[in-house]
């Protein structure tokens, strides 16, 4: 049975119109006494959407009615509740945000008690609950209070992961008017950083707008206007993490994962000297680790996939593109504070081995978002034979050491196309004319 309400990372939608407090209530109530007859002790958090503040209302009634007692962390990052739900042994974590997608939009991830996302055999049975008209489960009191306690044990775990010299590095952070805001100030602050913060006065409509780690136009203009050592960024619920160099070279997922299995190599903790990628990892990543000698495994994309494959396998480091990577030693999820860290902790030890991005030739990529009206236009274009003739076709122009990829996105109704080869001018021109056929199919 496919899901209809859950994509790659929970459910989302546009707030109040395909995400509706009745939707939140009934998640609620199933998380609450799942398995039956259970009464769960249960984590929540938020980022700064306006939206929000409903939603939580909502999902927190709902497990309330069904016995759960409910903690409430307060506007944080989703990745704290990873952590937070494994150490304090709760039933299951919820993050109400987003993520990377505009204000507007709002969503609901749930993780289980190891801090992983939910199985899909779980969002079956949520969703089959969901569909039906009566509600039939029991009513039993629960509870629901706030705990800033929480929060603070949170901070103080990610500067356990910090290397004690790493003190006085001068940095310009874009918190993305996100969930970052309500975090990254006190932990750079007890970790001794010079830090000028931007983007971090949330107002519940400006997370995401033209900032953070999927806006990285005005962190690299700020860069320039001051001596730093890096520009860090996130995005809205803080899982994402990308940064600058003080020269302005961009570090993201990709740059990430090598700098990390070069160094966890050295130190013996890269497990089986290899990592996980996705199919979105670009062809330069792919070359720079078979020259350092150095594997990888290449899954969907999606951090929950990655996530799956890295203890699948044993492996202890994976990532994405765009920013998510997870050090599986030390969490189940993607962790844009704990990435910056990690950053931090390779310049402290070794400064030099930045050097070593040199080595990593990203070969030019070109990325469209195309809007489409529905999922289900979605799929009729994805499935269609003209679709795969083109990608045929283009494949063709591009050669040998390039590639065509065409995905609908797990979150929003669109399909996302990329390009990638040596030549740049060739990755645009076959971006465009997948675009003009999609967009005439739309």
């Amino acid at each position: 049975m496919g899901l209809h309400y859950f994509g790659t990372d929970g459910v989302r939608g546009v707030a109040g119109v395909s995400l509706t407090a009745e939707m939140a209530y009934r998640i609620g109530r199933y998380i609450g006494q799942y398995p039956h007859g259970t009464k769960n002790k249960i984590i929540i958090s938020r980022d700064t959407r306006e939206s929000g503040e409903m939603l939580l209302n909502a999902i927190v009634k709902g497990m309330v009615a069904s016995g759960a007692e409910v903690f409430d962390e307060g506007v944080s990052t989703t990745p704290s509740i990873s952590y937070l739900v494994r150490k304090n042994h709760f039933a299951y974590g919820i993050m109400i945000s987003a993520s990377h997608n505009p204000y507007s939009d709002n969503g609901i991830k749930i993780f289980n008690g190891e801090g992983e996302k939910l199985s899909d055999a779980i969002e079956e049975e949520i969703e089959g609950y969901m569909d039906k008209k009566e509600d039939d489960l029991p009513l039993v009191q629960g509870s629901s209070r706030l705990d800033p306690s929480l929060k603070e044990s949170y901070i103080a775990w990610l500067l356990s992961k910090a290397d004690p010299k790493v003190k006085n590095v001068k940095l310009l952070v874009d918190c993305a008017n996100g969930s970052a805001s309500a975090v990254a100030p006190e932990l750079f602050k007890r970790l001794g950083c010079e830090v000028t913060f931007i983007h971090a006065e949330p107002n519940g409509q400006n997370i995401n707008a033209a900032c953070g780690s999927t806006h990285l136009e005005s962190l690299k203009e700020a860069l320039g206007h001051g001596s730093y050592d890096f520009g860090f960024a996130y995005d809205g619920d803080a899982d994402r993490f990308m940064a600058f160099s003080s020269d302005g070279h961009l570090i993201d997922g990709d740059a990430l994962i090598y700098l990390n299995a070069l160094a966890m190599r050295k130190k013996k903790t890269l497990h089986q000297d290899k990592v996980v990628i996705t199919v979105m990892s670009n062809f330069g990543l792919r070359k720079a680790l078979d020259e350092a000698k150095i594997g990888y495994a290449i899954v969907a994309v999606g951090d929950k996939n990655v996530q799956a494959k890295l203890k699948e396998d044993h492996l202890s480091l994976g990532g994405e593109q765009s920013g998510h990577v997870i050090f599986l030693d030390d969490l189940n999820t993607g962790d844009g504070l704990l990435s910056g860290i990690k950053l931090l902790n390779l310049y402290e030890e070794d400064q030099q081995s930045f050097q070593s991005l040199r080595l990593l030739v990203v070969y030019p990529q070109v990325l469209t978002n195309i809007k489409v009206a529905s999922k289900e236009q979605v799929a009729a274009i994805m499935n269609s034979k003209g679709l795969a003739d083109l990608e045929a076709k283009e494949t063709l122009r591009l050669g040998s050491q390039g590639r065509i990829l065409v995905r609908p996105s797990g979150t929003e109704p669109l399909i996302r196309v990329m390009a990638e080869a040596l030549d740049n001018q060739l990755c645009h021109d076959v971006v465009n004319e997948l675009v003009r056929y999609i967009s005439g199919g739309k």
